[in-house]
């Protein structure tokens, strides 16, 4: 949980890479590695290979480097990870078990400014390592799921703003921007759903990168389907083992209206606090799918306040970043430059409006503007006055060339306020540029 010349190395790497190119070429060979007499016992070997390119001019405003220390102008990332999934039939119910790890390495600089002190920015870690239990229909009352997994899992609660990624991507460990790492450690999570209701108790802890915080949390998450809502609530009690601070009670509540409707709506509410903070956060967007125009255009609005520290008052009002992550674009990395590297979600209030098109069946792409308001500007640095941090504009395209094969081309450029000059020193337009190539076995 977040709160508050030829080597030995490049030998080490190449040796990586040729074991896991192996791996894949068996995934490619075959997914299905065994099936039982009857179909109910499953072994299936999956794997994902991403790797991006990056090319920016004037990162940080033209002052990557004495912002910084280092430039950021370009670098490169390339991420894998195999996956074995196992099932099979027990009792009333099928037991599952997943096994996982990731493989990420980033040469040069990213503009994150996370890996600037390592030697090297590559790792292979564990990520998912589970085993589960699940049944249909073991209550009365109609249809309904069950189910119960123990150990590092994937969990995410509504669009992410508050839970979604457990794993700590960049650093010593490589790959900040294609972020494979999302499996909260040791955890637990219990879930029932039917028509109408979706009821899931957890614990989670967080994998962090060396040196990060070990946080955890305990909670539950509860939501209600009727007509064309989806109505859901949250508590969680984070512990985020910071020396002096106390565990923080989080308190959500989303609204999803819609459906297959045309106009669509949703927001939600989160409110965290202690004996020393006091903090909410919240969001309301609104979509209209335009189906009577060509590409079936989806145009959507959306404003997000995350409370930064007011000065002079005896609590903390700066929002805590629980474990947000990606959903898509602008979900809750907000903005592909501003979201990525300078802001996260806390003391910051966005704007977002964006057009959602699909040229052909296989692409789909968007044209996104933000514009940055910070909800404290001494809170960024004290000689920042201004509230205004930068607006910027985003260009993506993701073509599924094959049902294997995703490529993704971003372009963004983000144009320094006032508060963004006086933190960093620099005012030019940032600029960035990315081609992710991500094929899936």
């Amino acid at each position: 949980m977040r709160y508050p010349a030829v080597s030995n190395s490049r030998i080490y790497r190449g040796a990586i890479v040729a074991a896991l190119c192996s791996i894949a070429g068996t995934a490619a060979a075959g997914v299905e590695l065994l099936e039982g007499k009857s179909t109910d016992t499953k072994l299936n070997l999956n794997a994902d290979l991403d790797i991006a390119g990056f090319l920016e001019s004037d990162p940080w405003f033209g002052k990557s480097k004495e912002f910084l220390g280092v430039d950021t102008n370009h670098w490169l990332e390339v991420g894998f990870r195999p996956k074995l999934s196992f099932e099979t039939s027990l009792g009333r119910g099928t037991l599952v078990a997943a096994l996982s790890g990731v493989y990420t390495q980033t040469w040069g600089n990213d503009a994150s400014g996370l890996g600037i002190g390592h030697d090297r920015h590559e790792a292979v870690t564990l990520e998912e390592a589970n085993i589960g239990w699940k049944a249909k229909d073991l209550f009365p009352g109609g249809p309904n799921e069950f189910s119960i997994t123990i150990g590092n899992l994937d969990y995410s609660i509504g669009t992410g703003i508050i839970v979604n990624d457990g794993g700590g991507d960049g650093g010593g460990r490589g790959g900040w921007y294609i972020g494979m790492r999302k499996a909260f450690e040791e955890s637990v999570l219990a879930r029932f759903k039917n028509s109408r209701w979706l009821i899931e108790g957890f614990h989670l802890n967080n994998h962090p990168r060396a040196g990060g915080v070990k946080g955890e949390a305990d909670g539950t998450n509860v939501e209600y389907t009727f007509a064309d809502a989806v109505l859901g609530g949250s508590y969680i009690w984070v512990n985020p083992n910071l020396p002096g601070a106390n565990p923080l009670n989080v308190l959500s509540g989303r609204v999803d209206w819609g459906g297959e409707r045309n106009l669509h709506v949703r927001g939600e509410y989160v409110q965290e606090h202690n004996a020393q903070i006091d903090s909410a956060g919240w969001y309301g967007e609104i979509l209209y799918t335009a189906k009577a125009l060509r590409w079936s255009p989806v145009f959507s609005y959306r404003y997000a306040h995350f409370d930064g520290n007011k000065p002079g008052t005896a609590k903390d009002e700066q929002f805590r970043e629980i474990a947000y992550g990606f959903i898509d674009y602008g979900t809750w990395y907000q903005g592909e430059i501003a979201g990525n590297y300078p802001l996260g979600n806390a003391n910051v209030v966005s704007q977002m409006v964006r057009a959602k098109l699909k040229p052909l069946e296989t692409l789909t792409t968007s044209v996104i503007y933000y514009r940055f308001t910070l909800d404290q500007p001494s809170a960024l640095a004290p000689n920042v006055t201004s509230d205004h941090f930068g607006d910027e504009i985003d260009l993506t395209a993701d073509w599924q060339a094959s049902d294997k094969l995703l490529l993704t081309g971003v372009f963004g450029a983000l144009l320094a306020g006032d508060a963004a000059k006086q933190w960093t020193g620099g005012n030019k337009t940032w600029l960035s540029s990315m081609l992710l190539v991500s094929y899936s076995w």
